[in-house]
C-alpha cells in the first residue's frame, strides 16, 4: 500500500493502555479509506484487543489481515455483530454506508467508531441521533487531523492551558492533495462522498468548533473556559 498520500496515510503513535488485555474488544468492517488503519492503530494504543476484520473484498481483508495479523477473518459483517464480546465496531466503509452500518451495530448492542464524515444527509444524522438515544449506544467520528495529529493535540492543550489567551480566529487552509490516480471511483461521487464540504470539509469544521470552545467535552466535570460550551457565554 502507497502511504505518502494523505489517502493511505495511517499514523502511528505510543502505546497508552487504558483497559487490560482482551477487556475492550472491537472489530473493524469496512475497509474502503486507509483511515481505518490510523483508527485500529489508536484503538490498539489505548489497549483494545482486535479480534475481527471484514469487508465484502477480499483483497482489502488480505491487506490489514498483514498489518494485523492477530485479527480473524470474519465469514460475513453478522458474524461480528452477534459476538457478544465485541464492544465496538469500527468502519471507514463508502460515506454514504457508514450511517446504515453505523445503525446496525448500535442495533446490535455495539458503539460505533466512524471514519469522518460519519454520515452524508441531514435525514441520516436524526437517524443516527435517534438510535443512540434509544440504544444508550455511543456514535464516535475519527477527526484524525486533529485527534491523530501531535500539532493538533498539542495546540488543543495550549488553548486548555490559556497559554495563548482567548481564541478568537481559526484558518484552515485545506484541501490537501488530490492524488486522483491514488482514489477508488467512489470518492468522486457526490452521492457516495458527501461532497468536498462534508467530506474534507468537515474536518475543518470540527477543529473550529473544538479550538473555539463550541464543543461539550466536560461530560459533568468542571468546565474549561476555553474548551467548553458551558463556560462561555452564548454557547451552551
Amino acid at each position: 500500500m502507497e502511504r505518502r498520500e494523505g489517502f493511505n496515510y495511517i499514523p502511528e503513535g505510543k502505546p497508552a493502555p487504558v483497559v487490560r488485555p482482551g477487556e475492550f474488544v472491537f472489530a473493524a468492517v469496512g475497509l474502503n479509506h486507509a483511515h481505518i488503519g490510523g483508527m485500529i492503530n489508536g484503538l490498539l494504543e489505548a489497549g483494545a484487543t482486535l479480534k475481527y476484520l471484514f469487508d465484502p473484498d477480499k483483497a482489502k481483508m488480505e491487506v490489514y489481515k498483514k498489518m494485523f495479523p492477530q485479527a480473524r477473518i470474519a465469514s460475513c459483517e453478522e458474524e461480528v455483530l452477534s459476538d457478544p464480546e465485541v464492544r465496538l465496531v469500527a468502519s471507514a466503509c463508502v460515506p454514504s454506508e457508514r450511517c446504515t452500518l453505523g445503525l446496525r451495530a448500535m442495533d446490535a448492542g455495539k458503539d460505533y467508531f466512524a471514519d469522518k464524515p460519519p454520515l452524508t444527509t441531514l435525514e441520516q444524522l436524526e437517524s443516527a441521533k435517534k438510535k443512540a438515544e434509544r440504544t444508550g449506544s455511543k456514535y464516535a467520528v475519527y477527526y484524525s487531523e486533529r485527534i491523530h495529529n501531535e500539532e493538533a493535540v498539542f495546540a488543543g492543550e495550549l488553548i486548555k492551558k490559556g497559554a495563548i489567551g482567548n481564541v478568537i480566529q481559526t484558518i484552515g487552509l485545506g484541501p490537501h492533495r488530490l492524488s486522483a490516480a491514488l482514489r477508488p471511483d467512489w470518492f468522486f461521487v457526490k452521492e457516495k462522498y458527501g461532497g468536498i464540504l462534508c467530506d474534507i470539509g468537515s474536518h475543518q469544521v470540527e477543529q473550529f468548533l473544538y479550538y473555539h470552545g463550541s464543543i461539550r467535552c466536560c461530560r459533568g466535570k468542571k468546565p474549561n473556559r476555553q474548551l467548553c460550551p458551558s463556560a462561555v457565554p452564548g454557547t451552551g
